[in-house]
């Protein structure tokens, strides 16, 4: 009979952390015959990046533990579990490459306001072998080293505030270029909102937030917010909107982008866009019906408008099967809320692939044919060779325009 030993990955507490297993495997049917906890606490291990050095006896993982706007490298012993090491510099967000023996790591690294560095580092042990203490990085040189981006002053800003219930929430606020203190601009919220995506982050995202930047350049607000339900930080938050999504979401999305307006004093609430693609699609619809006040104007890409319509690997993840969730699948359907959508022109703008293969144009199909026969107004633009990412340079084109001439017509 044989024994091994294993690392996994395992929600503990409410936060995914490191175990090591031992077990014997000369069996039909192998048995743990010992769990230990290697990390633990209120943040995050990041089970896919994870490296065993068996022979320093020593595992090495990405890992949330200063913040969770932050990815770094954390090596922990596998003689002593809880006792770690950081082994990358605060106020960066790395990303890491081991080679097979764990003596050498090539890691990229930026922030919010630097470009890319790519550095080769050796590891090297001082002490005996499961001590952290002794590890000794030393720099072997770097592929391109990075720097403070062009234009610093239009970097987003990353904001904290806290909620009414306590918990707080992470915001990225890109400020108009042509901005004067004491004016207030026309603001569009960026919006996705759903389960396992984090949109804000101390990383440098460059052509990722191209139309961010392009519409602060043209004289917008740009605020971006992880509510509840969004990724890194522990189950807990993230299950908030479990088995009720559509239907939360917005309430927190709207509390900070209030708390952030009267902190900082240019954020214009009677001139506000809602905008964002597949989930994000799906709460601009929500936002348009369930805060008419808060929201001028709703662009919705690729948008959900029924769960029960949606792939059901991922549906039933979050929502429970329909029959165990009625009322939930009924309050997060927008098409049972036609009758809440505005009466007024020029409020509502959906975008859609007609060849999306991951939402299909028929929740489309499925809200136009509800909005027509409630005799609302809406604006519709398909693209009819696209799938649910616009690929196509003169469609991606054509988007940007229709979205920066419907907000400049009618965000007024």
């Amino acid at each position: 009979m044989d024994t091994s030993n294993h690392h996994y990955h395992q929600q503990h507490h409410h936060h995914h952390h490191s175990h090591s297993l031992d077990g014997t495997c000369g069996t039909l049917v192998p048995r743990i015959v010992n769990k230990v906890a290697l990390t633990s606490g209120e943040w995050e291990v990041l089970g896919r990046n994870v490296w065993v050095d068996k022979k320093r006896q020593l595992v090495y993982f990405m890992g949330l533990r200063q913040t969770p706007l932050e990815k770094h490298l954390y090596a922990v012993s596998l003689l002593k579990p809880n006792w770690l090491r950081l082994l990358t510099v605060p106020g960066y967000s790395f990303t890491i490459e081991f080679n097979d023996d764990c003596t050498m790591f090539l890691q990229t690294y930026c922030n919010i306001q630097t470009t890319p560095s790519w550095e080769l580092v050796r590891l090297k042990q001082t002490c005996p072998s499961g001590s952290v203490s002794g590890l000794e990085l030393i720099s072997m040189g770097y592929l391109f080293e990075g720097g403070p981006s062009e234009n610093t002053q239009y970097n987003p800003t990353i904001y904290s505030p806290q909620l009414a219930s306590g918990e707080t929430i992470y915001a990225m606020v890109f400020k108009p270029h042509n901005f004067t203190l004491g004016v207030k601009y026309p603001t569009v919220l960026n919006v996705y909102g759903g389960p396992e995506v984090q949109t804000v982050s101390n990383t440098f995202k460059g052509m990722r937030q191209l139309r961010m930047h392009m519409l602060a350049a043209q004289g917008y607000c740009v605020v971006c917010v992880d509510s509840r339900g969004s990724r890194h930080r522990g189950v807990q938050f993230e299950s908030h909107i479990r088995c009720r999504m559509g239907t939360v979401e917005l309430a927190d999305q709207v509390e900070v982008l209030r708390k952030l307006a009267d902190q900082l004093g240019y954020i214009d609430m009677e001139r506000v866009a809602i905008h964002g693609w597949s989930y994000g699609g799906y709460l601009s619809l929500m936002g348009l019906v369930q805060h008419p006040d808060i929201f001028k104007l709703s662009i919705a890409g690729a948008p959900v408008t029924s769960w029960e319509y949606y792939d059901t690997g991922y549906t039933e993840r979050y929502m429970d099967l329909p029959d165990n969730n009625r009322s939930g699948y009924t309050a997060g359907s927008v098409l049972n809320y036609i009758h809440k959508f505005p009466d007024e022109d020029n409020r509502l703008l959906i975008i859609h692939g007609l060849i999306d293969e991951n939402v299909h144009f028929f929740h489309t199909s499925q809200l136009v044919n509800g909005l027509i026969k409630a005799n609302k107004p809406y604006q519709l633009q398909v693209y009819p060779n696209e799938r649910h990412s616009l690929r196509n340079l003169e469609a991606s084109k054509h988007y940007e325009t229709k979205l920066l001439s419907f907000l400049q017509n009618h965000l007024t």
